[in-house]
């Protein structure tokens, strides 16, 4: 929106642009939320010869994955963003942005070695992955509209926001241990999940900006993403029977933010 006056006797209405150039910058910063998406999927493993992942382990077993969804992988993405603002009308726009998210990786319980002990199957050696960190560089275009309602005062302005980009993920991997009674965290392979290429996003928010000098505002804004596979890597799952462990990446996120928007 643009910091001039529609009609005096209305409001003063907030701009992220001078009132004689329609472009302006804004940026934010925030937490992404993950709230679907299995960075390893629900799936079991041929029999393997235990003792060809790691030596101090015996006999014969398969690998039952539980599952691990991408919030147990990693903290929530902390997410910047800077913005380049084009103003339409006095109450729309569109942008350009520059998207970074960085996540530091967490250990997680994957599932666990299944075993035949005295006839009967045995599930109690536990399987658990230390992940690597999530990194995401991304560009994005998009449209804000900001919205005429009671909530609108002569500062605060509501608007909505649609938008979609490309991201690049970096490489997304697994260290994985069994752990027994006699070694644990016996190491039984790095897995690579992902390539680090391209996906796609779409998405849209809901927010308000709030006027605090004649050419700046604040604002906060909650929103959705849907985020497209990433480019799976099954050269260490193949061989163990878990080719399919990696198919359902795709994921939903619960961006929430605070934001700068400003004229120069």
């Amino acid at each position: 929106m643009r910091l001039s006056y529609l009609v005096p006797a209305l409001a003063l209405l907030s701009s992220p642009a001078l009132a004689d150039s329609p472009f302006s910058f804004g940026g934010s910063v925030g937490y992404e939320f993950p709230v679907s998406g299995k960075i390893i999927d629900q799936t079991s493993s041929a029999s393997v010869n235990l003792t060809t992942l790691n030596a101090s382990l015996a006999g014969t077993g398969i690998l039952r994955l539980r599952g691990t969804d991408f919030k147990d992988s990693s903290d929530a993405p902390l997410k910047a963003t800077i913005e380049v603002r084009y103003a339409l009308t006095q109450t729309s726009e569109m942008f350009g942005a520059i998207t970074y998210s960085q996540a530091n990786g967490k250990s997680a319980n994957i599932g666990c070695v299944e075993i035949v002990v005295s006839g009967a199957p045995d599930c109690s050696t536990p399987l658990t992955a230390t992940f690597s960190d999530f990194k995401q560089m991304g560009v994005e275009l998009g449209y804000r509209q900001w919205l005429e309602s009671p909530v609108m005062s002569d500062r605060l302005f509501p608007y909505y926001t649609l938008r979609a980009g490309a991201t690049q993920t970096d490489a997304l991997s697994a260290t994985v241990a069994a752990s027994t009674a006699l070694v644990p965290n016996a190491p039984i392979g790095t897995w690579n999940l992902y390539d680090d290429k391209v996906n796609f996003v779409v998405g849209g928010d809901v927010g308000a900006t709030y006027l605090i000098a004649p050419f700046a505002e604040i604002g906060a804004e909650v929103g959705v993403r849907y985020n497209s596979k990433l480019s799976e890597v099954d050269t260490n799952l193949t061989p163990l029977g878990l080719g399919t462990a990696n198919d359902k990446s795709e994921r939903i996120s619960i961006p929430v933010s605070v934001r700068l928007n400003a004229a120069f």
